[in-house]
């Protein structure tokens, strides 16, 4: 299995078109006597070509009341939330990205961008999350992927349509944030690793996309786990800290007397230290769903 750039597809999952029955899937659900909660794994960017989505995860949103986002949705459409997130990604007026990063790795991307036709002007004054986000946003878009196809928001313009409401289990800025916990020398190397496999992204992406059809959980837990395993700080704190985060929101769902449907990264559902496994530690029984 050819190892990938971390966050870049440990993040992005795409669905082939042919809808095939499945075992598995990337659903789980959690009863009690009054209430279910489903646990949906999702797709943050699709391409035309994955769609459409697996029905389970419409026979999900179906049965619940309520649809749990990890950020809200309706706040990402407040036109102050992107000069928000632009503040939040520019470093201070006596510093620039070239202050922070190696210079061989200035080069290598500014390399890369010529080939992408963006000047690193754009880049000068972005704090290092900022440029990879960008960066990896950038090949996404190469690539066909697009959020407005991705599940979060098929999902609240099917809510916001339907008037079920929805809320966000963290703030965009607490996401953004994030990347401020690691050290220039570590987001260096996530930069540099990304960089240096940027032109396997598209054989990559279609790896997981086979994976992700096949309901396979394990073999996509496997893909994580390789893909995460050369900086494990970035697992801890982009995955397993913000997992521990929702379990306490997650357990007040079930104890409610309503269904609600959690649509998380799917990254944050597989393997030791996921919202799954944090629950099944802690007593609860849950099911992985069969796709139909």
């Amino acid at each position: 299995m050819k190892k990938t750039a971390l966050t870049a597809l440990a993040f992005i999952a795409a669905i082939s078109p042919a809808e095939t029955k499945s075992e598995q899937s990337a659903v789980w659900s959690i009863s009690d006597h009054d209430s279910t909660v489903y646990l949906a794994g999702s797709v943050h960017v699709l391409r035309e070509t994955d769609l459409p989505i697996p029905k389970i995860f419409k026979q999900a949103y179906d049965e619940s009341e309520e649809i749990v986002f990890e950020i809200d949705m309706a706040k990402m459409t407040d036109p102050g939330m992107v000069e928000k997130m632009r503040e939040m990604g520019t470093l201070p007026a006596s510093e620039t990205l070239a202050d922070k990063l190696k210079a061989e790795t200035v080069e290598k991307l500014k390399a890369y961008l010529a080939t992408r036709n963006v000047p690193f002007a754009i880049f000068k004054n972005f704090t290092p999350g900022m440029a990879y986000l960008t960066m990896t946003s950038l090949e996404a878009i190469k690539l066909g992927a697009r959020p407005d196809l991705g599940l979060e928001s098929q999902y609240f313009d099917l809510a916001s349509k339907d008037e079920k409401p929805s809320r966000g289990l963290e703030t965009a800025e607490y996401q953004m944030s994030r990347f401020n916990e690691f050290s220039d020398e570590e987001m260096d190397e996530v930069i540099n690793k990304t960089l240096d496999e940027v032109d396997e992204m598209a054989e990559s992406l279609n790896e997981l996309i086979t994976i992700w059809k096949s309901g396979d959980m394990k073999e996509l837990e496997a893909l994580i786990i390789e893909q995460m395993a050369p900086t494990p700080r970035v697992k801890k704190i982009l995955l397993d800290e913000r997992n521990e985060n929702w379990i306490p929101a997650i357990k007040k769902s079930l104890a409610e007397k309503h269904n609600v449907m959690f649509l998380v990264g799917a990254a944050h559902l597989v393997g030791e230290g996921s919202v799954v496994d944090l629950l099944e530690k802690k007593g609860l029984t849950v099911t992985n769903l069969e796709n139909e």
